[in-house]
């Protein structure tokens, strides 16, 4: 298989823990991948007849209750394996640029879809999504889902709530327990606080660390031994990557535009079921300790021996 990613693009999200694979679809494909999610998000959770194909997972992800206008205030509409009730978004979980890149970011020739997500902020009271790390909030597979890509359908900027990274952070461990007391921090203004009271852990039985940080992102550096965060926007149908522990998050989103994302989290087919929950563990059809490869439909294979696998439908453009 031909290399996606250039050996720069490997070298930094390798540092930094993130990257930007630069552009996925063209504005004719996410026009249309926009329009589809509207159509779902106008359905609702409870919209889907008896029987038709519809997500796994579908509600306010911050469980928001006050209202404005009759409506919940600030929400984060969660759509988990939207893939499931789209067959334009089950074509997109193979794109082969997509997939293609991610084997080349874990080296595996061998994976699944773990699940897809979309995280939709409304224009003027969308919600934030606190900082964390993916893997430790998915607990029922091991070793951890390596790479997840995000792809925006419309322009994700700091006004509407794009993400924020924090470079060299999945070199640090499991530090979600931490980032659970930062779950105050929800406004873009306030977002780059996510280091005040943070002790940096020490890698490698010490130090682990070759310099200090410093302003550049992490892209002139060695390892990060502060917490830096940085700004992510991602224009409309670019795919930007990140690492399952890189520490990551959105702010509000009060600007006139909204923010229409999905998140796909592969799995390695090495992965292996540990019986602990999470909303997709009622679907896993293997008995705890087996490999997720014979998990069922849910979790389609999308790349074996190193080639991506032929999807449900014909996609011609790549990173």
């Amino acid at each position: 298989m031909s290399e996606v990613l250039t050996a720069e693009q490997v070298t930094r999200f390798e540092r930094n823990g993130f990257i930007n694979g630069g552009p996925l679809l063209d504005v004719a494909q996410t026009a249309e991948m926009l329009a589809e999610l509207m159509r779902i998000i106008e359905i609702g959770p409870k919209g889907f007849a008896e029987g038709q194909r519809q997500p796994v997972l579908f509600r306010d992800l911050t469980g928001s209750t006050e209202a404005v206008d009759g409506r919940k205030k600030a929400p984060v509409w969660q759509i988990v394996n939207i893939w499931e009730a789209s067959p334009l978004f089950e074509q997109l979980i193979y794109h082969p640029g997509i997939v293609g890149a991610i084997s080349q970011l874990t080296g595996m020739g061998d994976l699944q879809v773990w699940h897809d997500q979309v995280q939709y902020k409304p224009a003027n009271a969308g919600g934030a999504t606190t900082w964390h790390q993916d893997a430790p909030l998915w607990p029922s597979i091991e070793p951890m889902t390596p790479v997840s890509a995000w792809i925006p359908f419309a322009d994700a900027l700091p006004e509407n709530g794009c993400m924020w990274m924090v470079p060299g952070s999945h070199k640090w461990g499991n530090q979600q327990a931490y980032l659970n007391t930062r779950t105050d921090l929800k406004l873009l203004e306030e977002f780059d606080r996510i280091g005040e009271g943070f002790e940096m852990p020490e890698i490698d039985g010490g130090s682990g660390v070759k310099g200090a940080g410093c302003d550049c992102g992490g892209d002139n550096c060695g390892e990060m031994t502060e917490v830096k965060p940085v700004l992510c926007p991602v224009r409309a149908g670019e795919v930007h990557f990140h690492h399952s522990l890189t520490w990551h998050g959105s702010p509000e989103n009060h600007s006139p535009n909204p923010r229409p994302g999905l998140a796909i989290h592969y799995m390695t087919s090495d992965a292996r079921y540990t019986g602990r929950a999470h909303p997709m563990s009622v679907h896993i059809q293997v008995q705890t300790g087996e490999r997720m490869i014979d998990a069922g439909p849910h979790f389609p294979k999308v790349c074996q021996g190193g080639k991506p696998v032929a999807g449900p439908g014909k996609v011609t453009r790549s990173v």
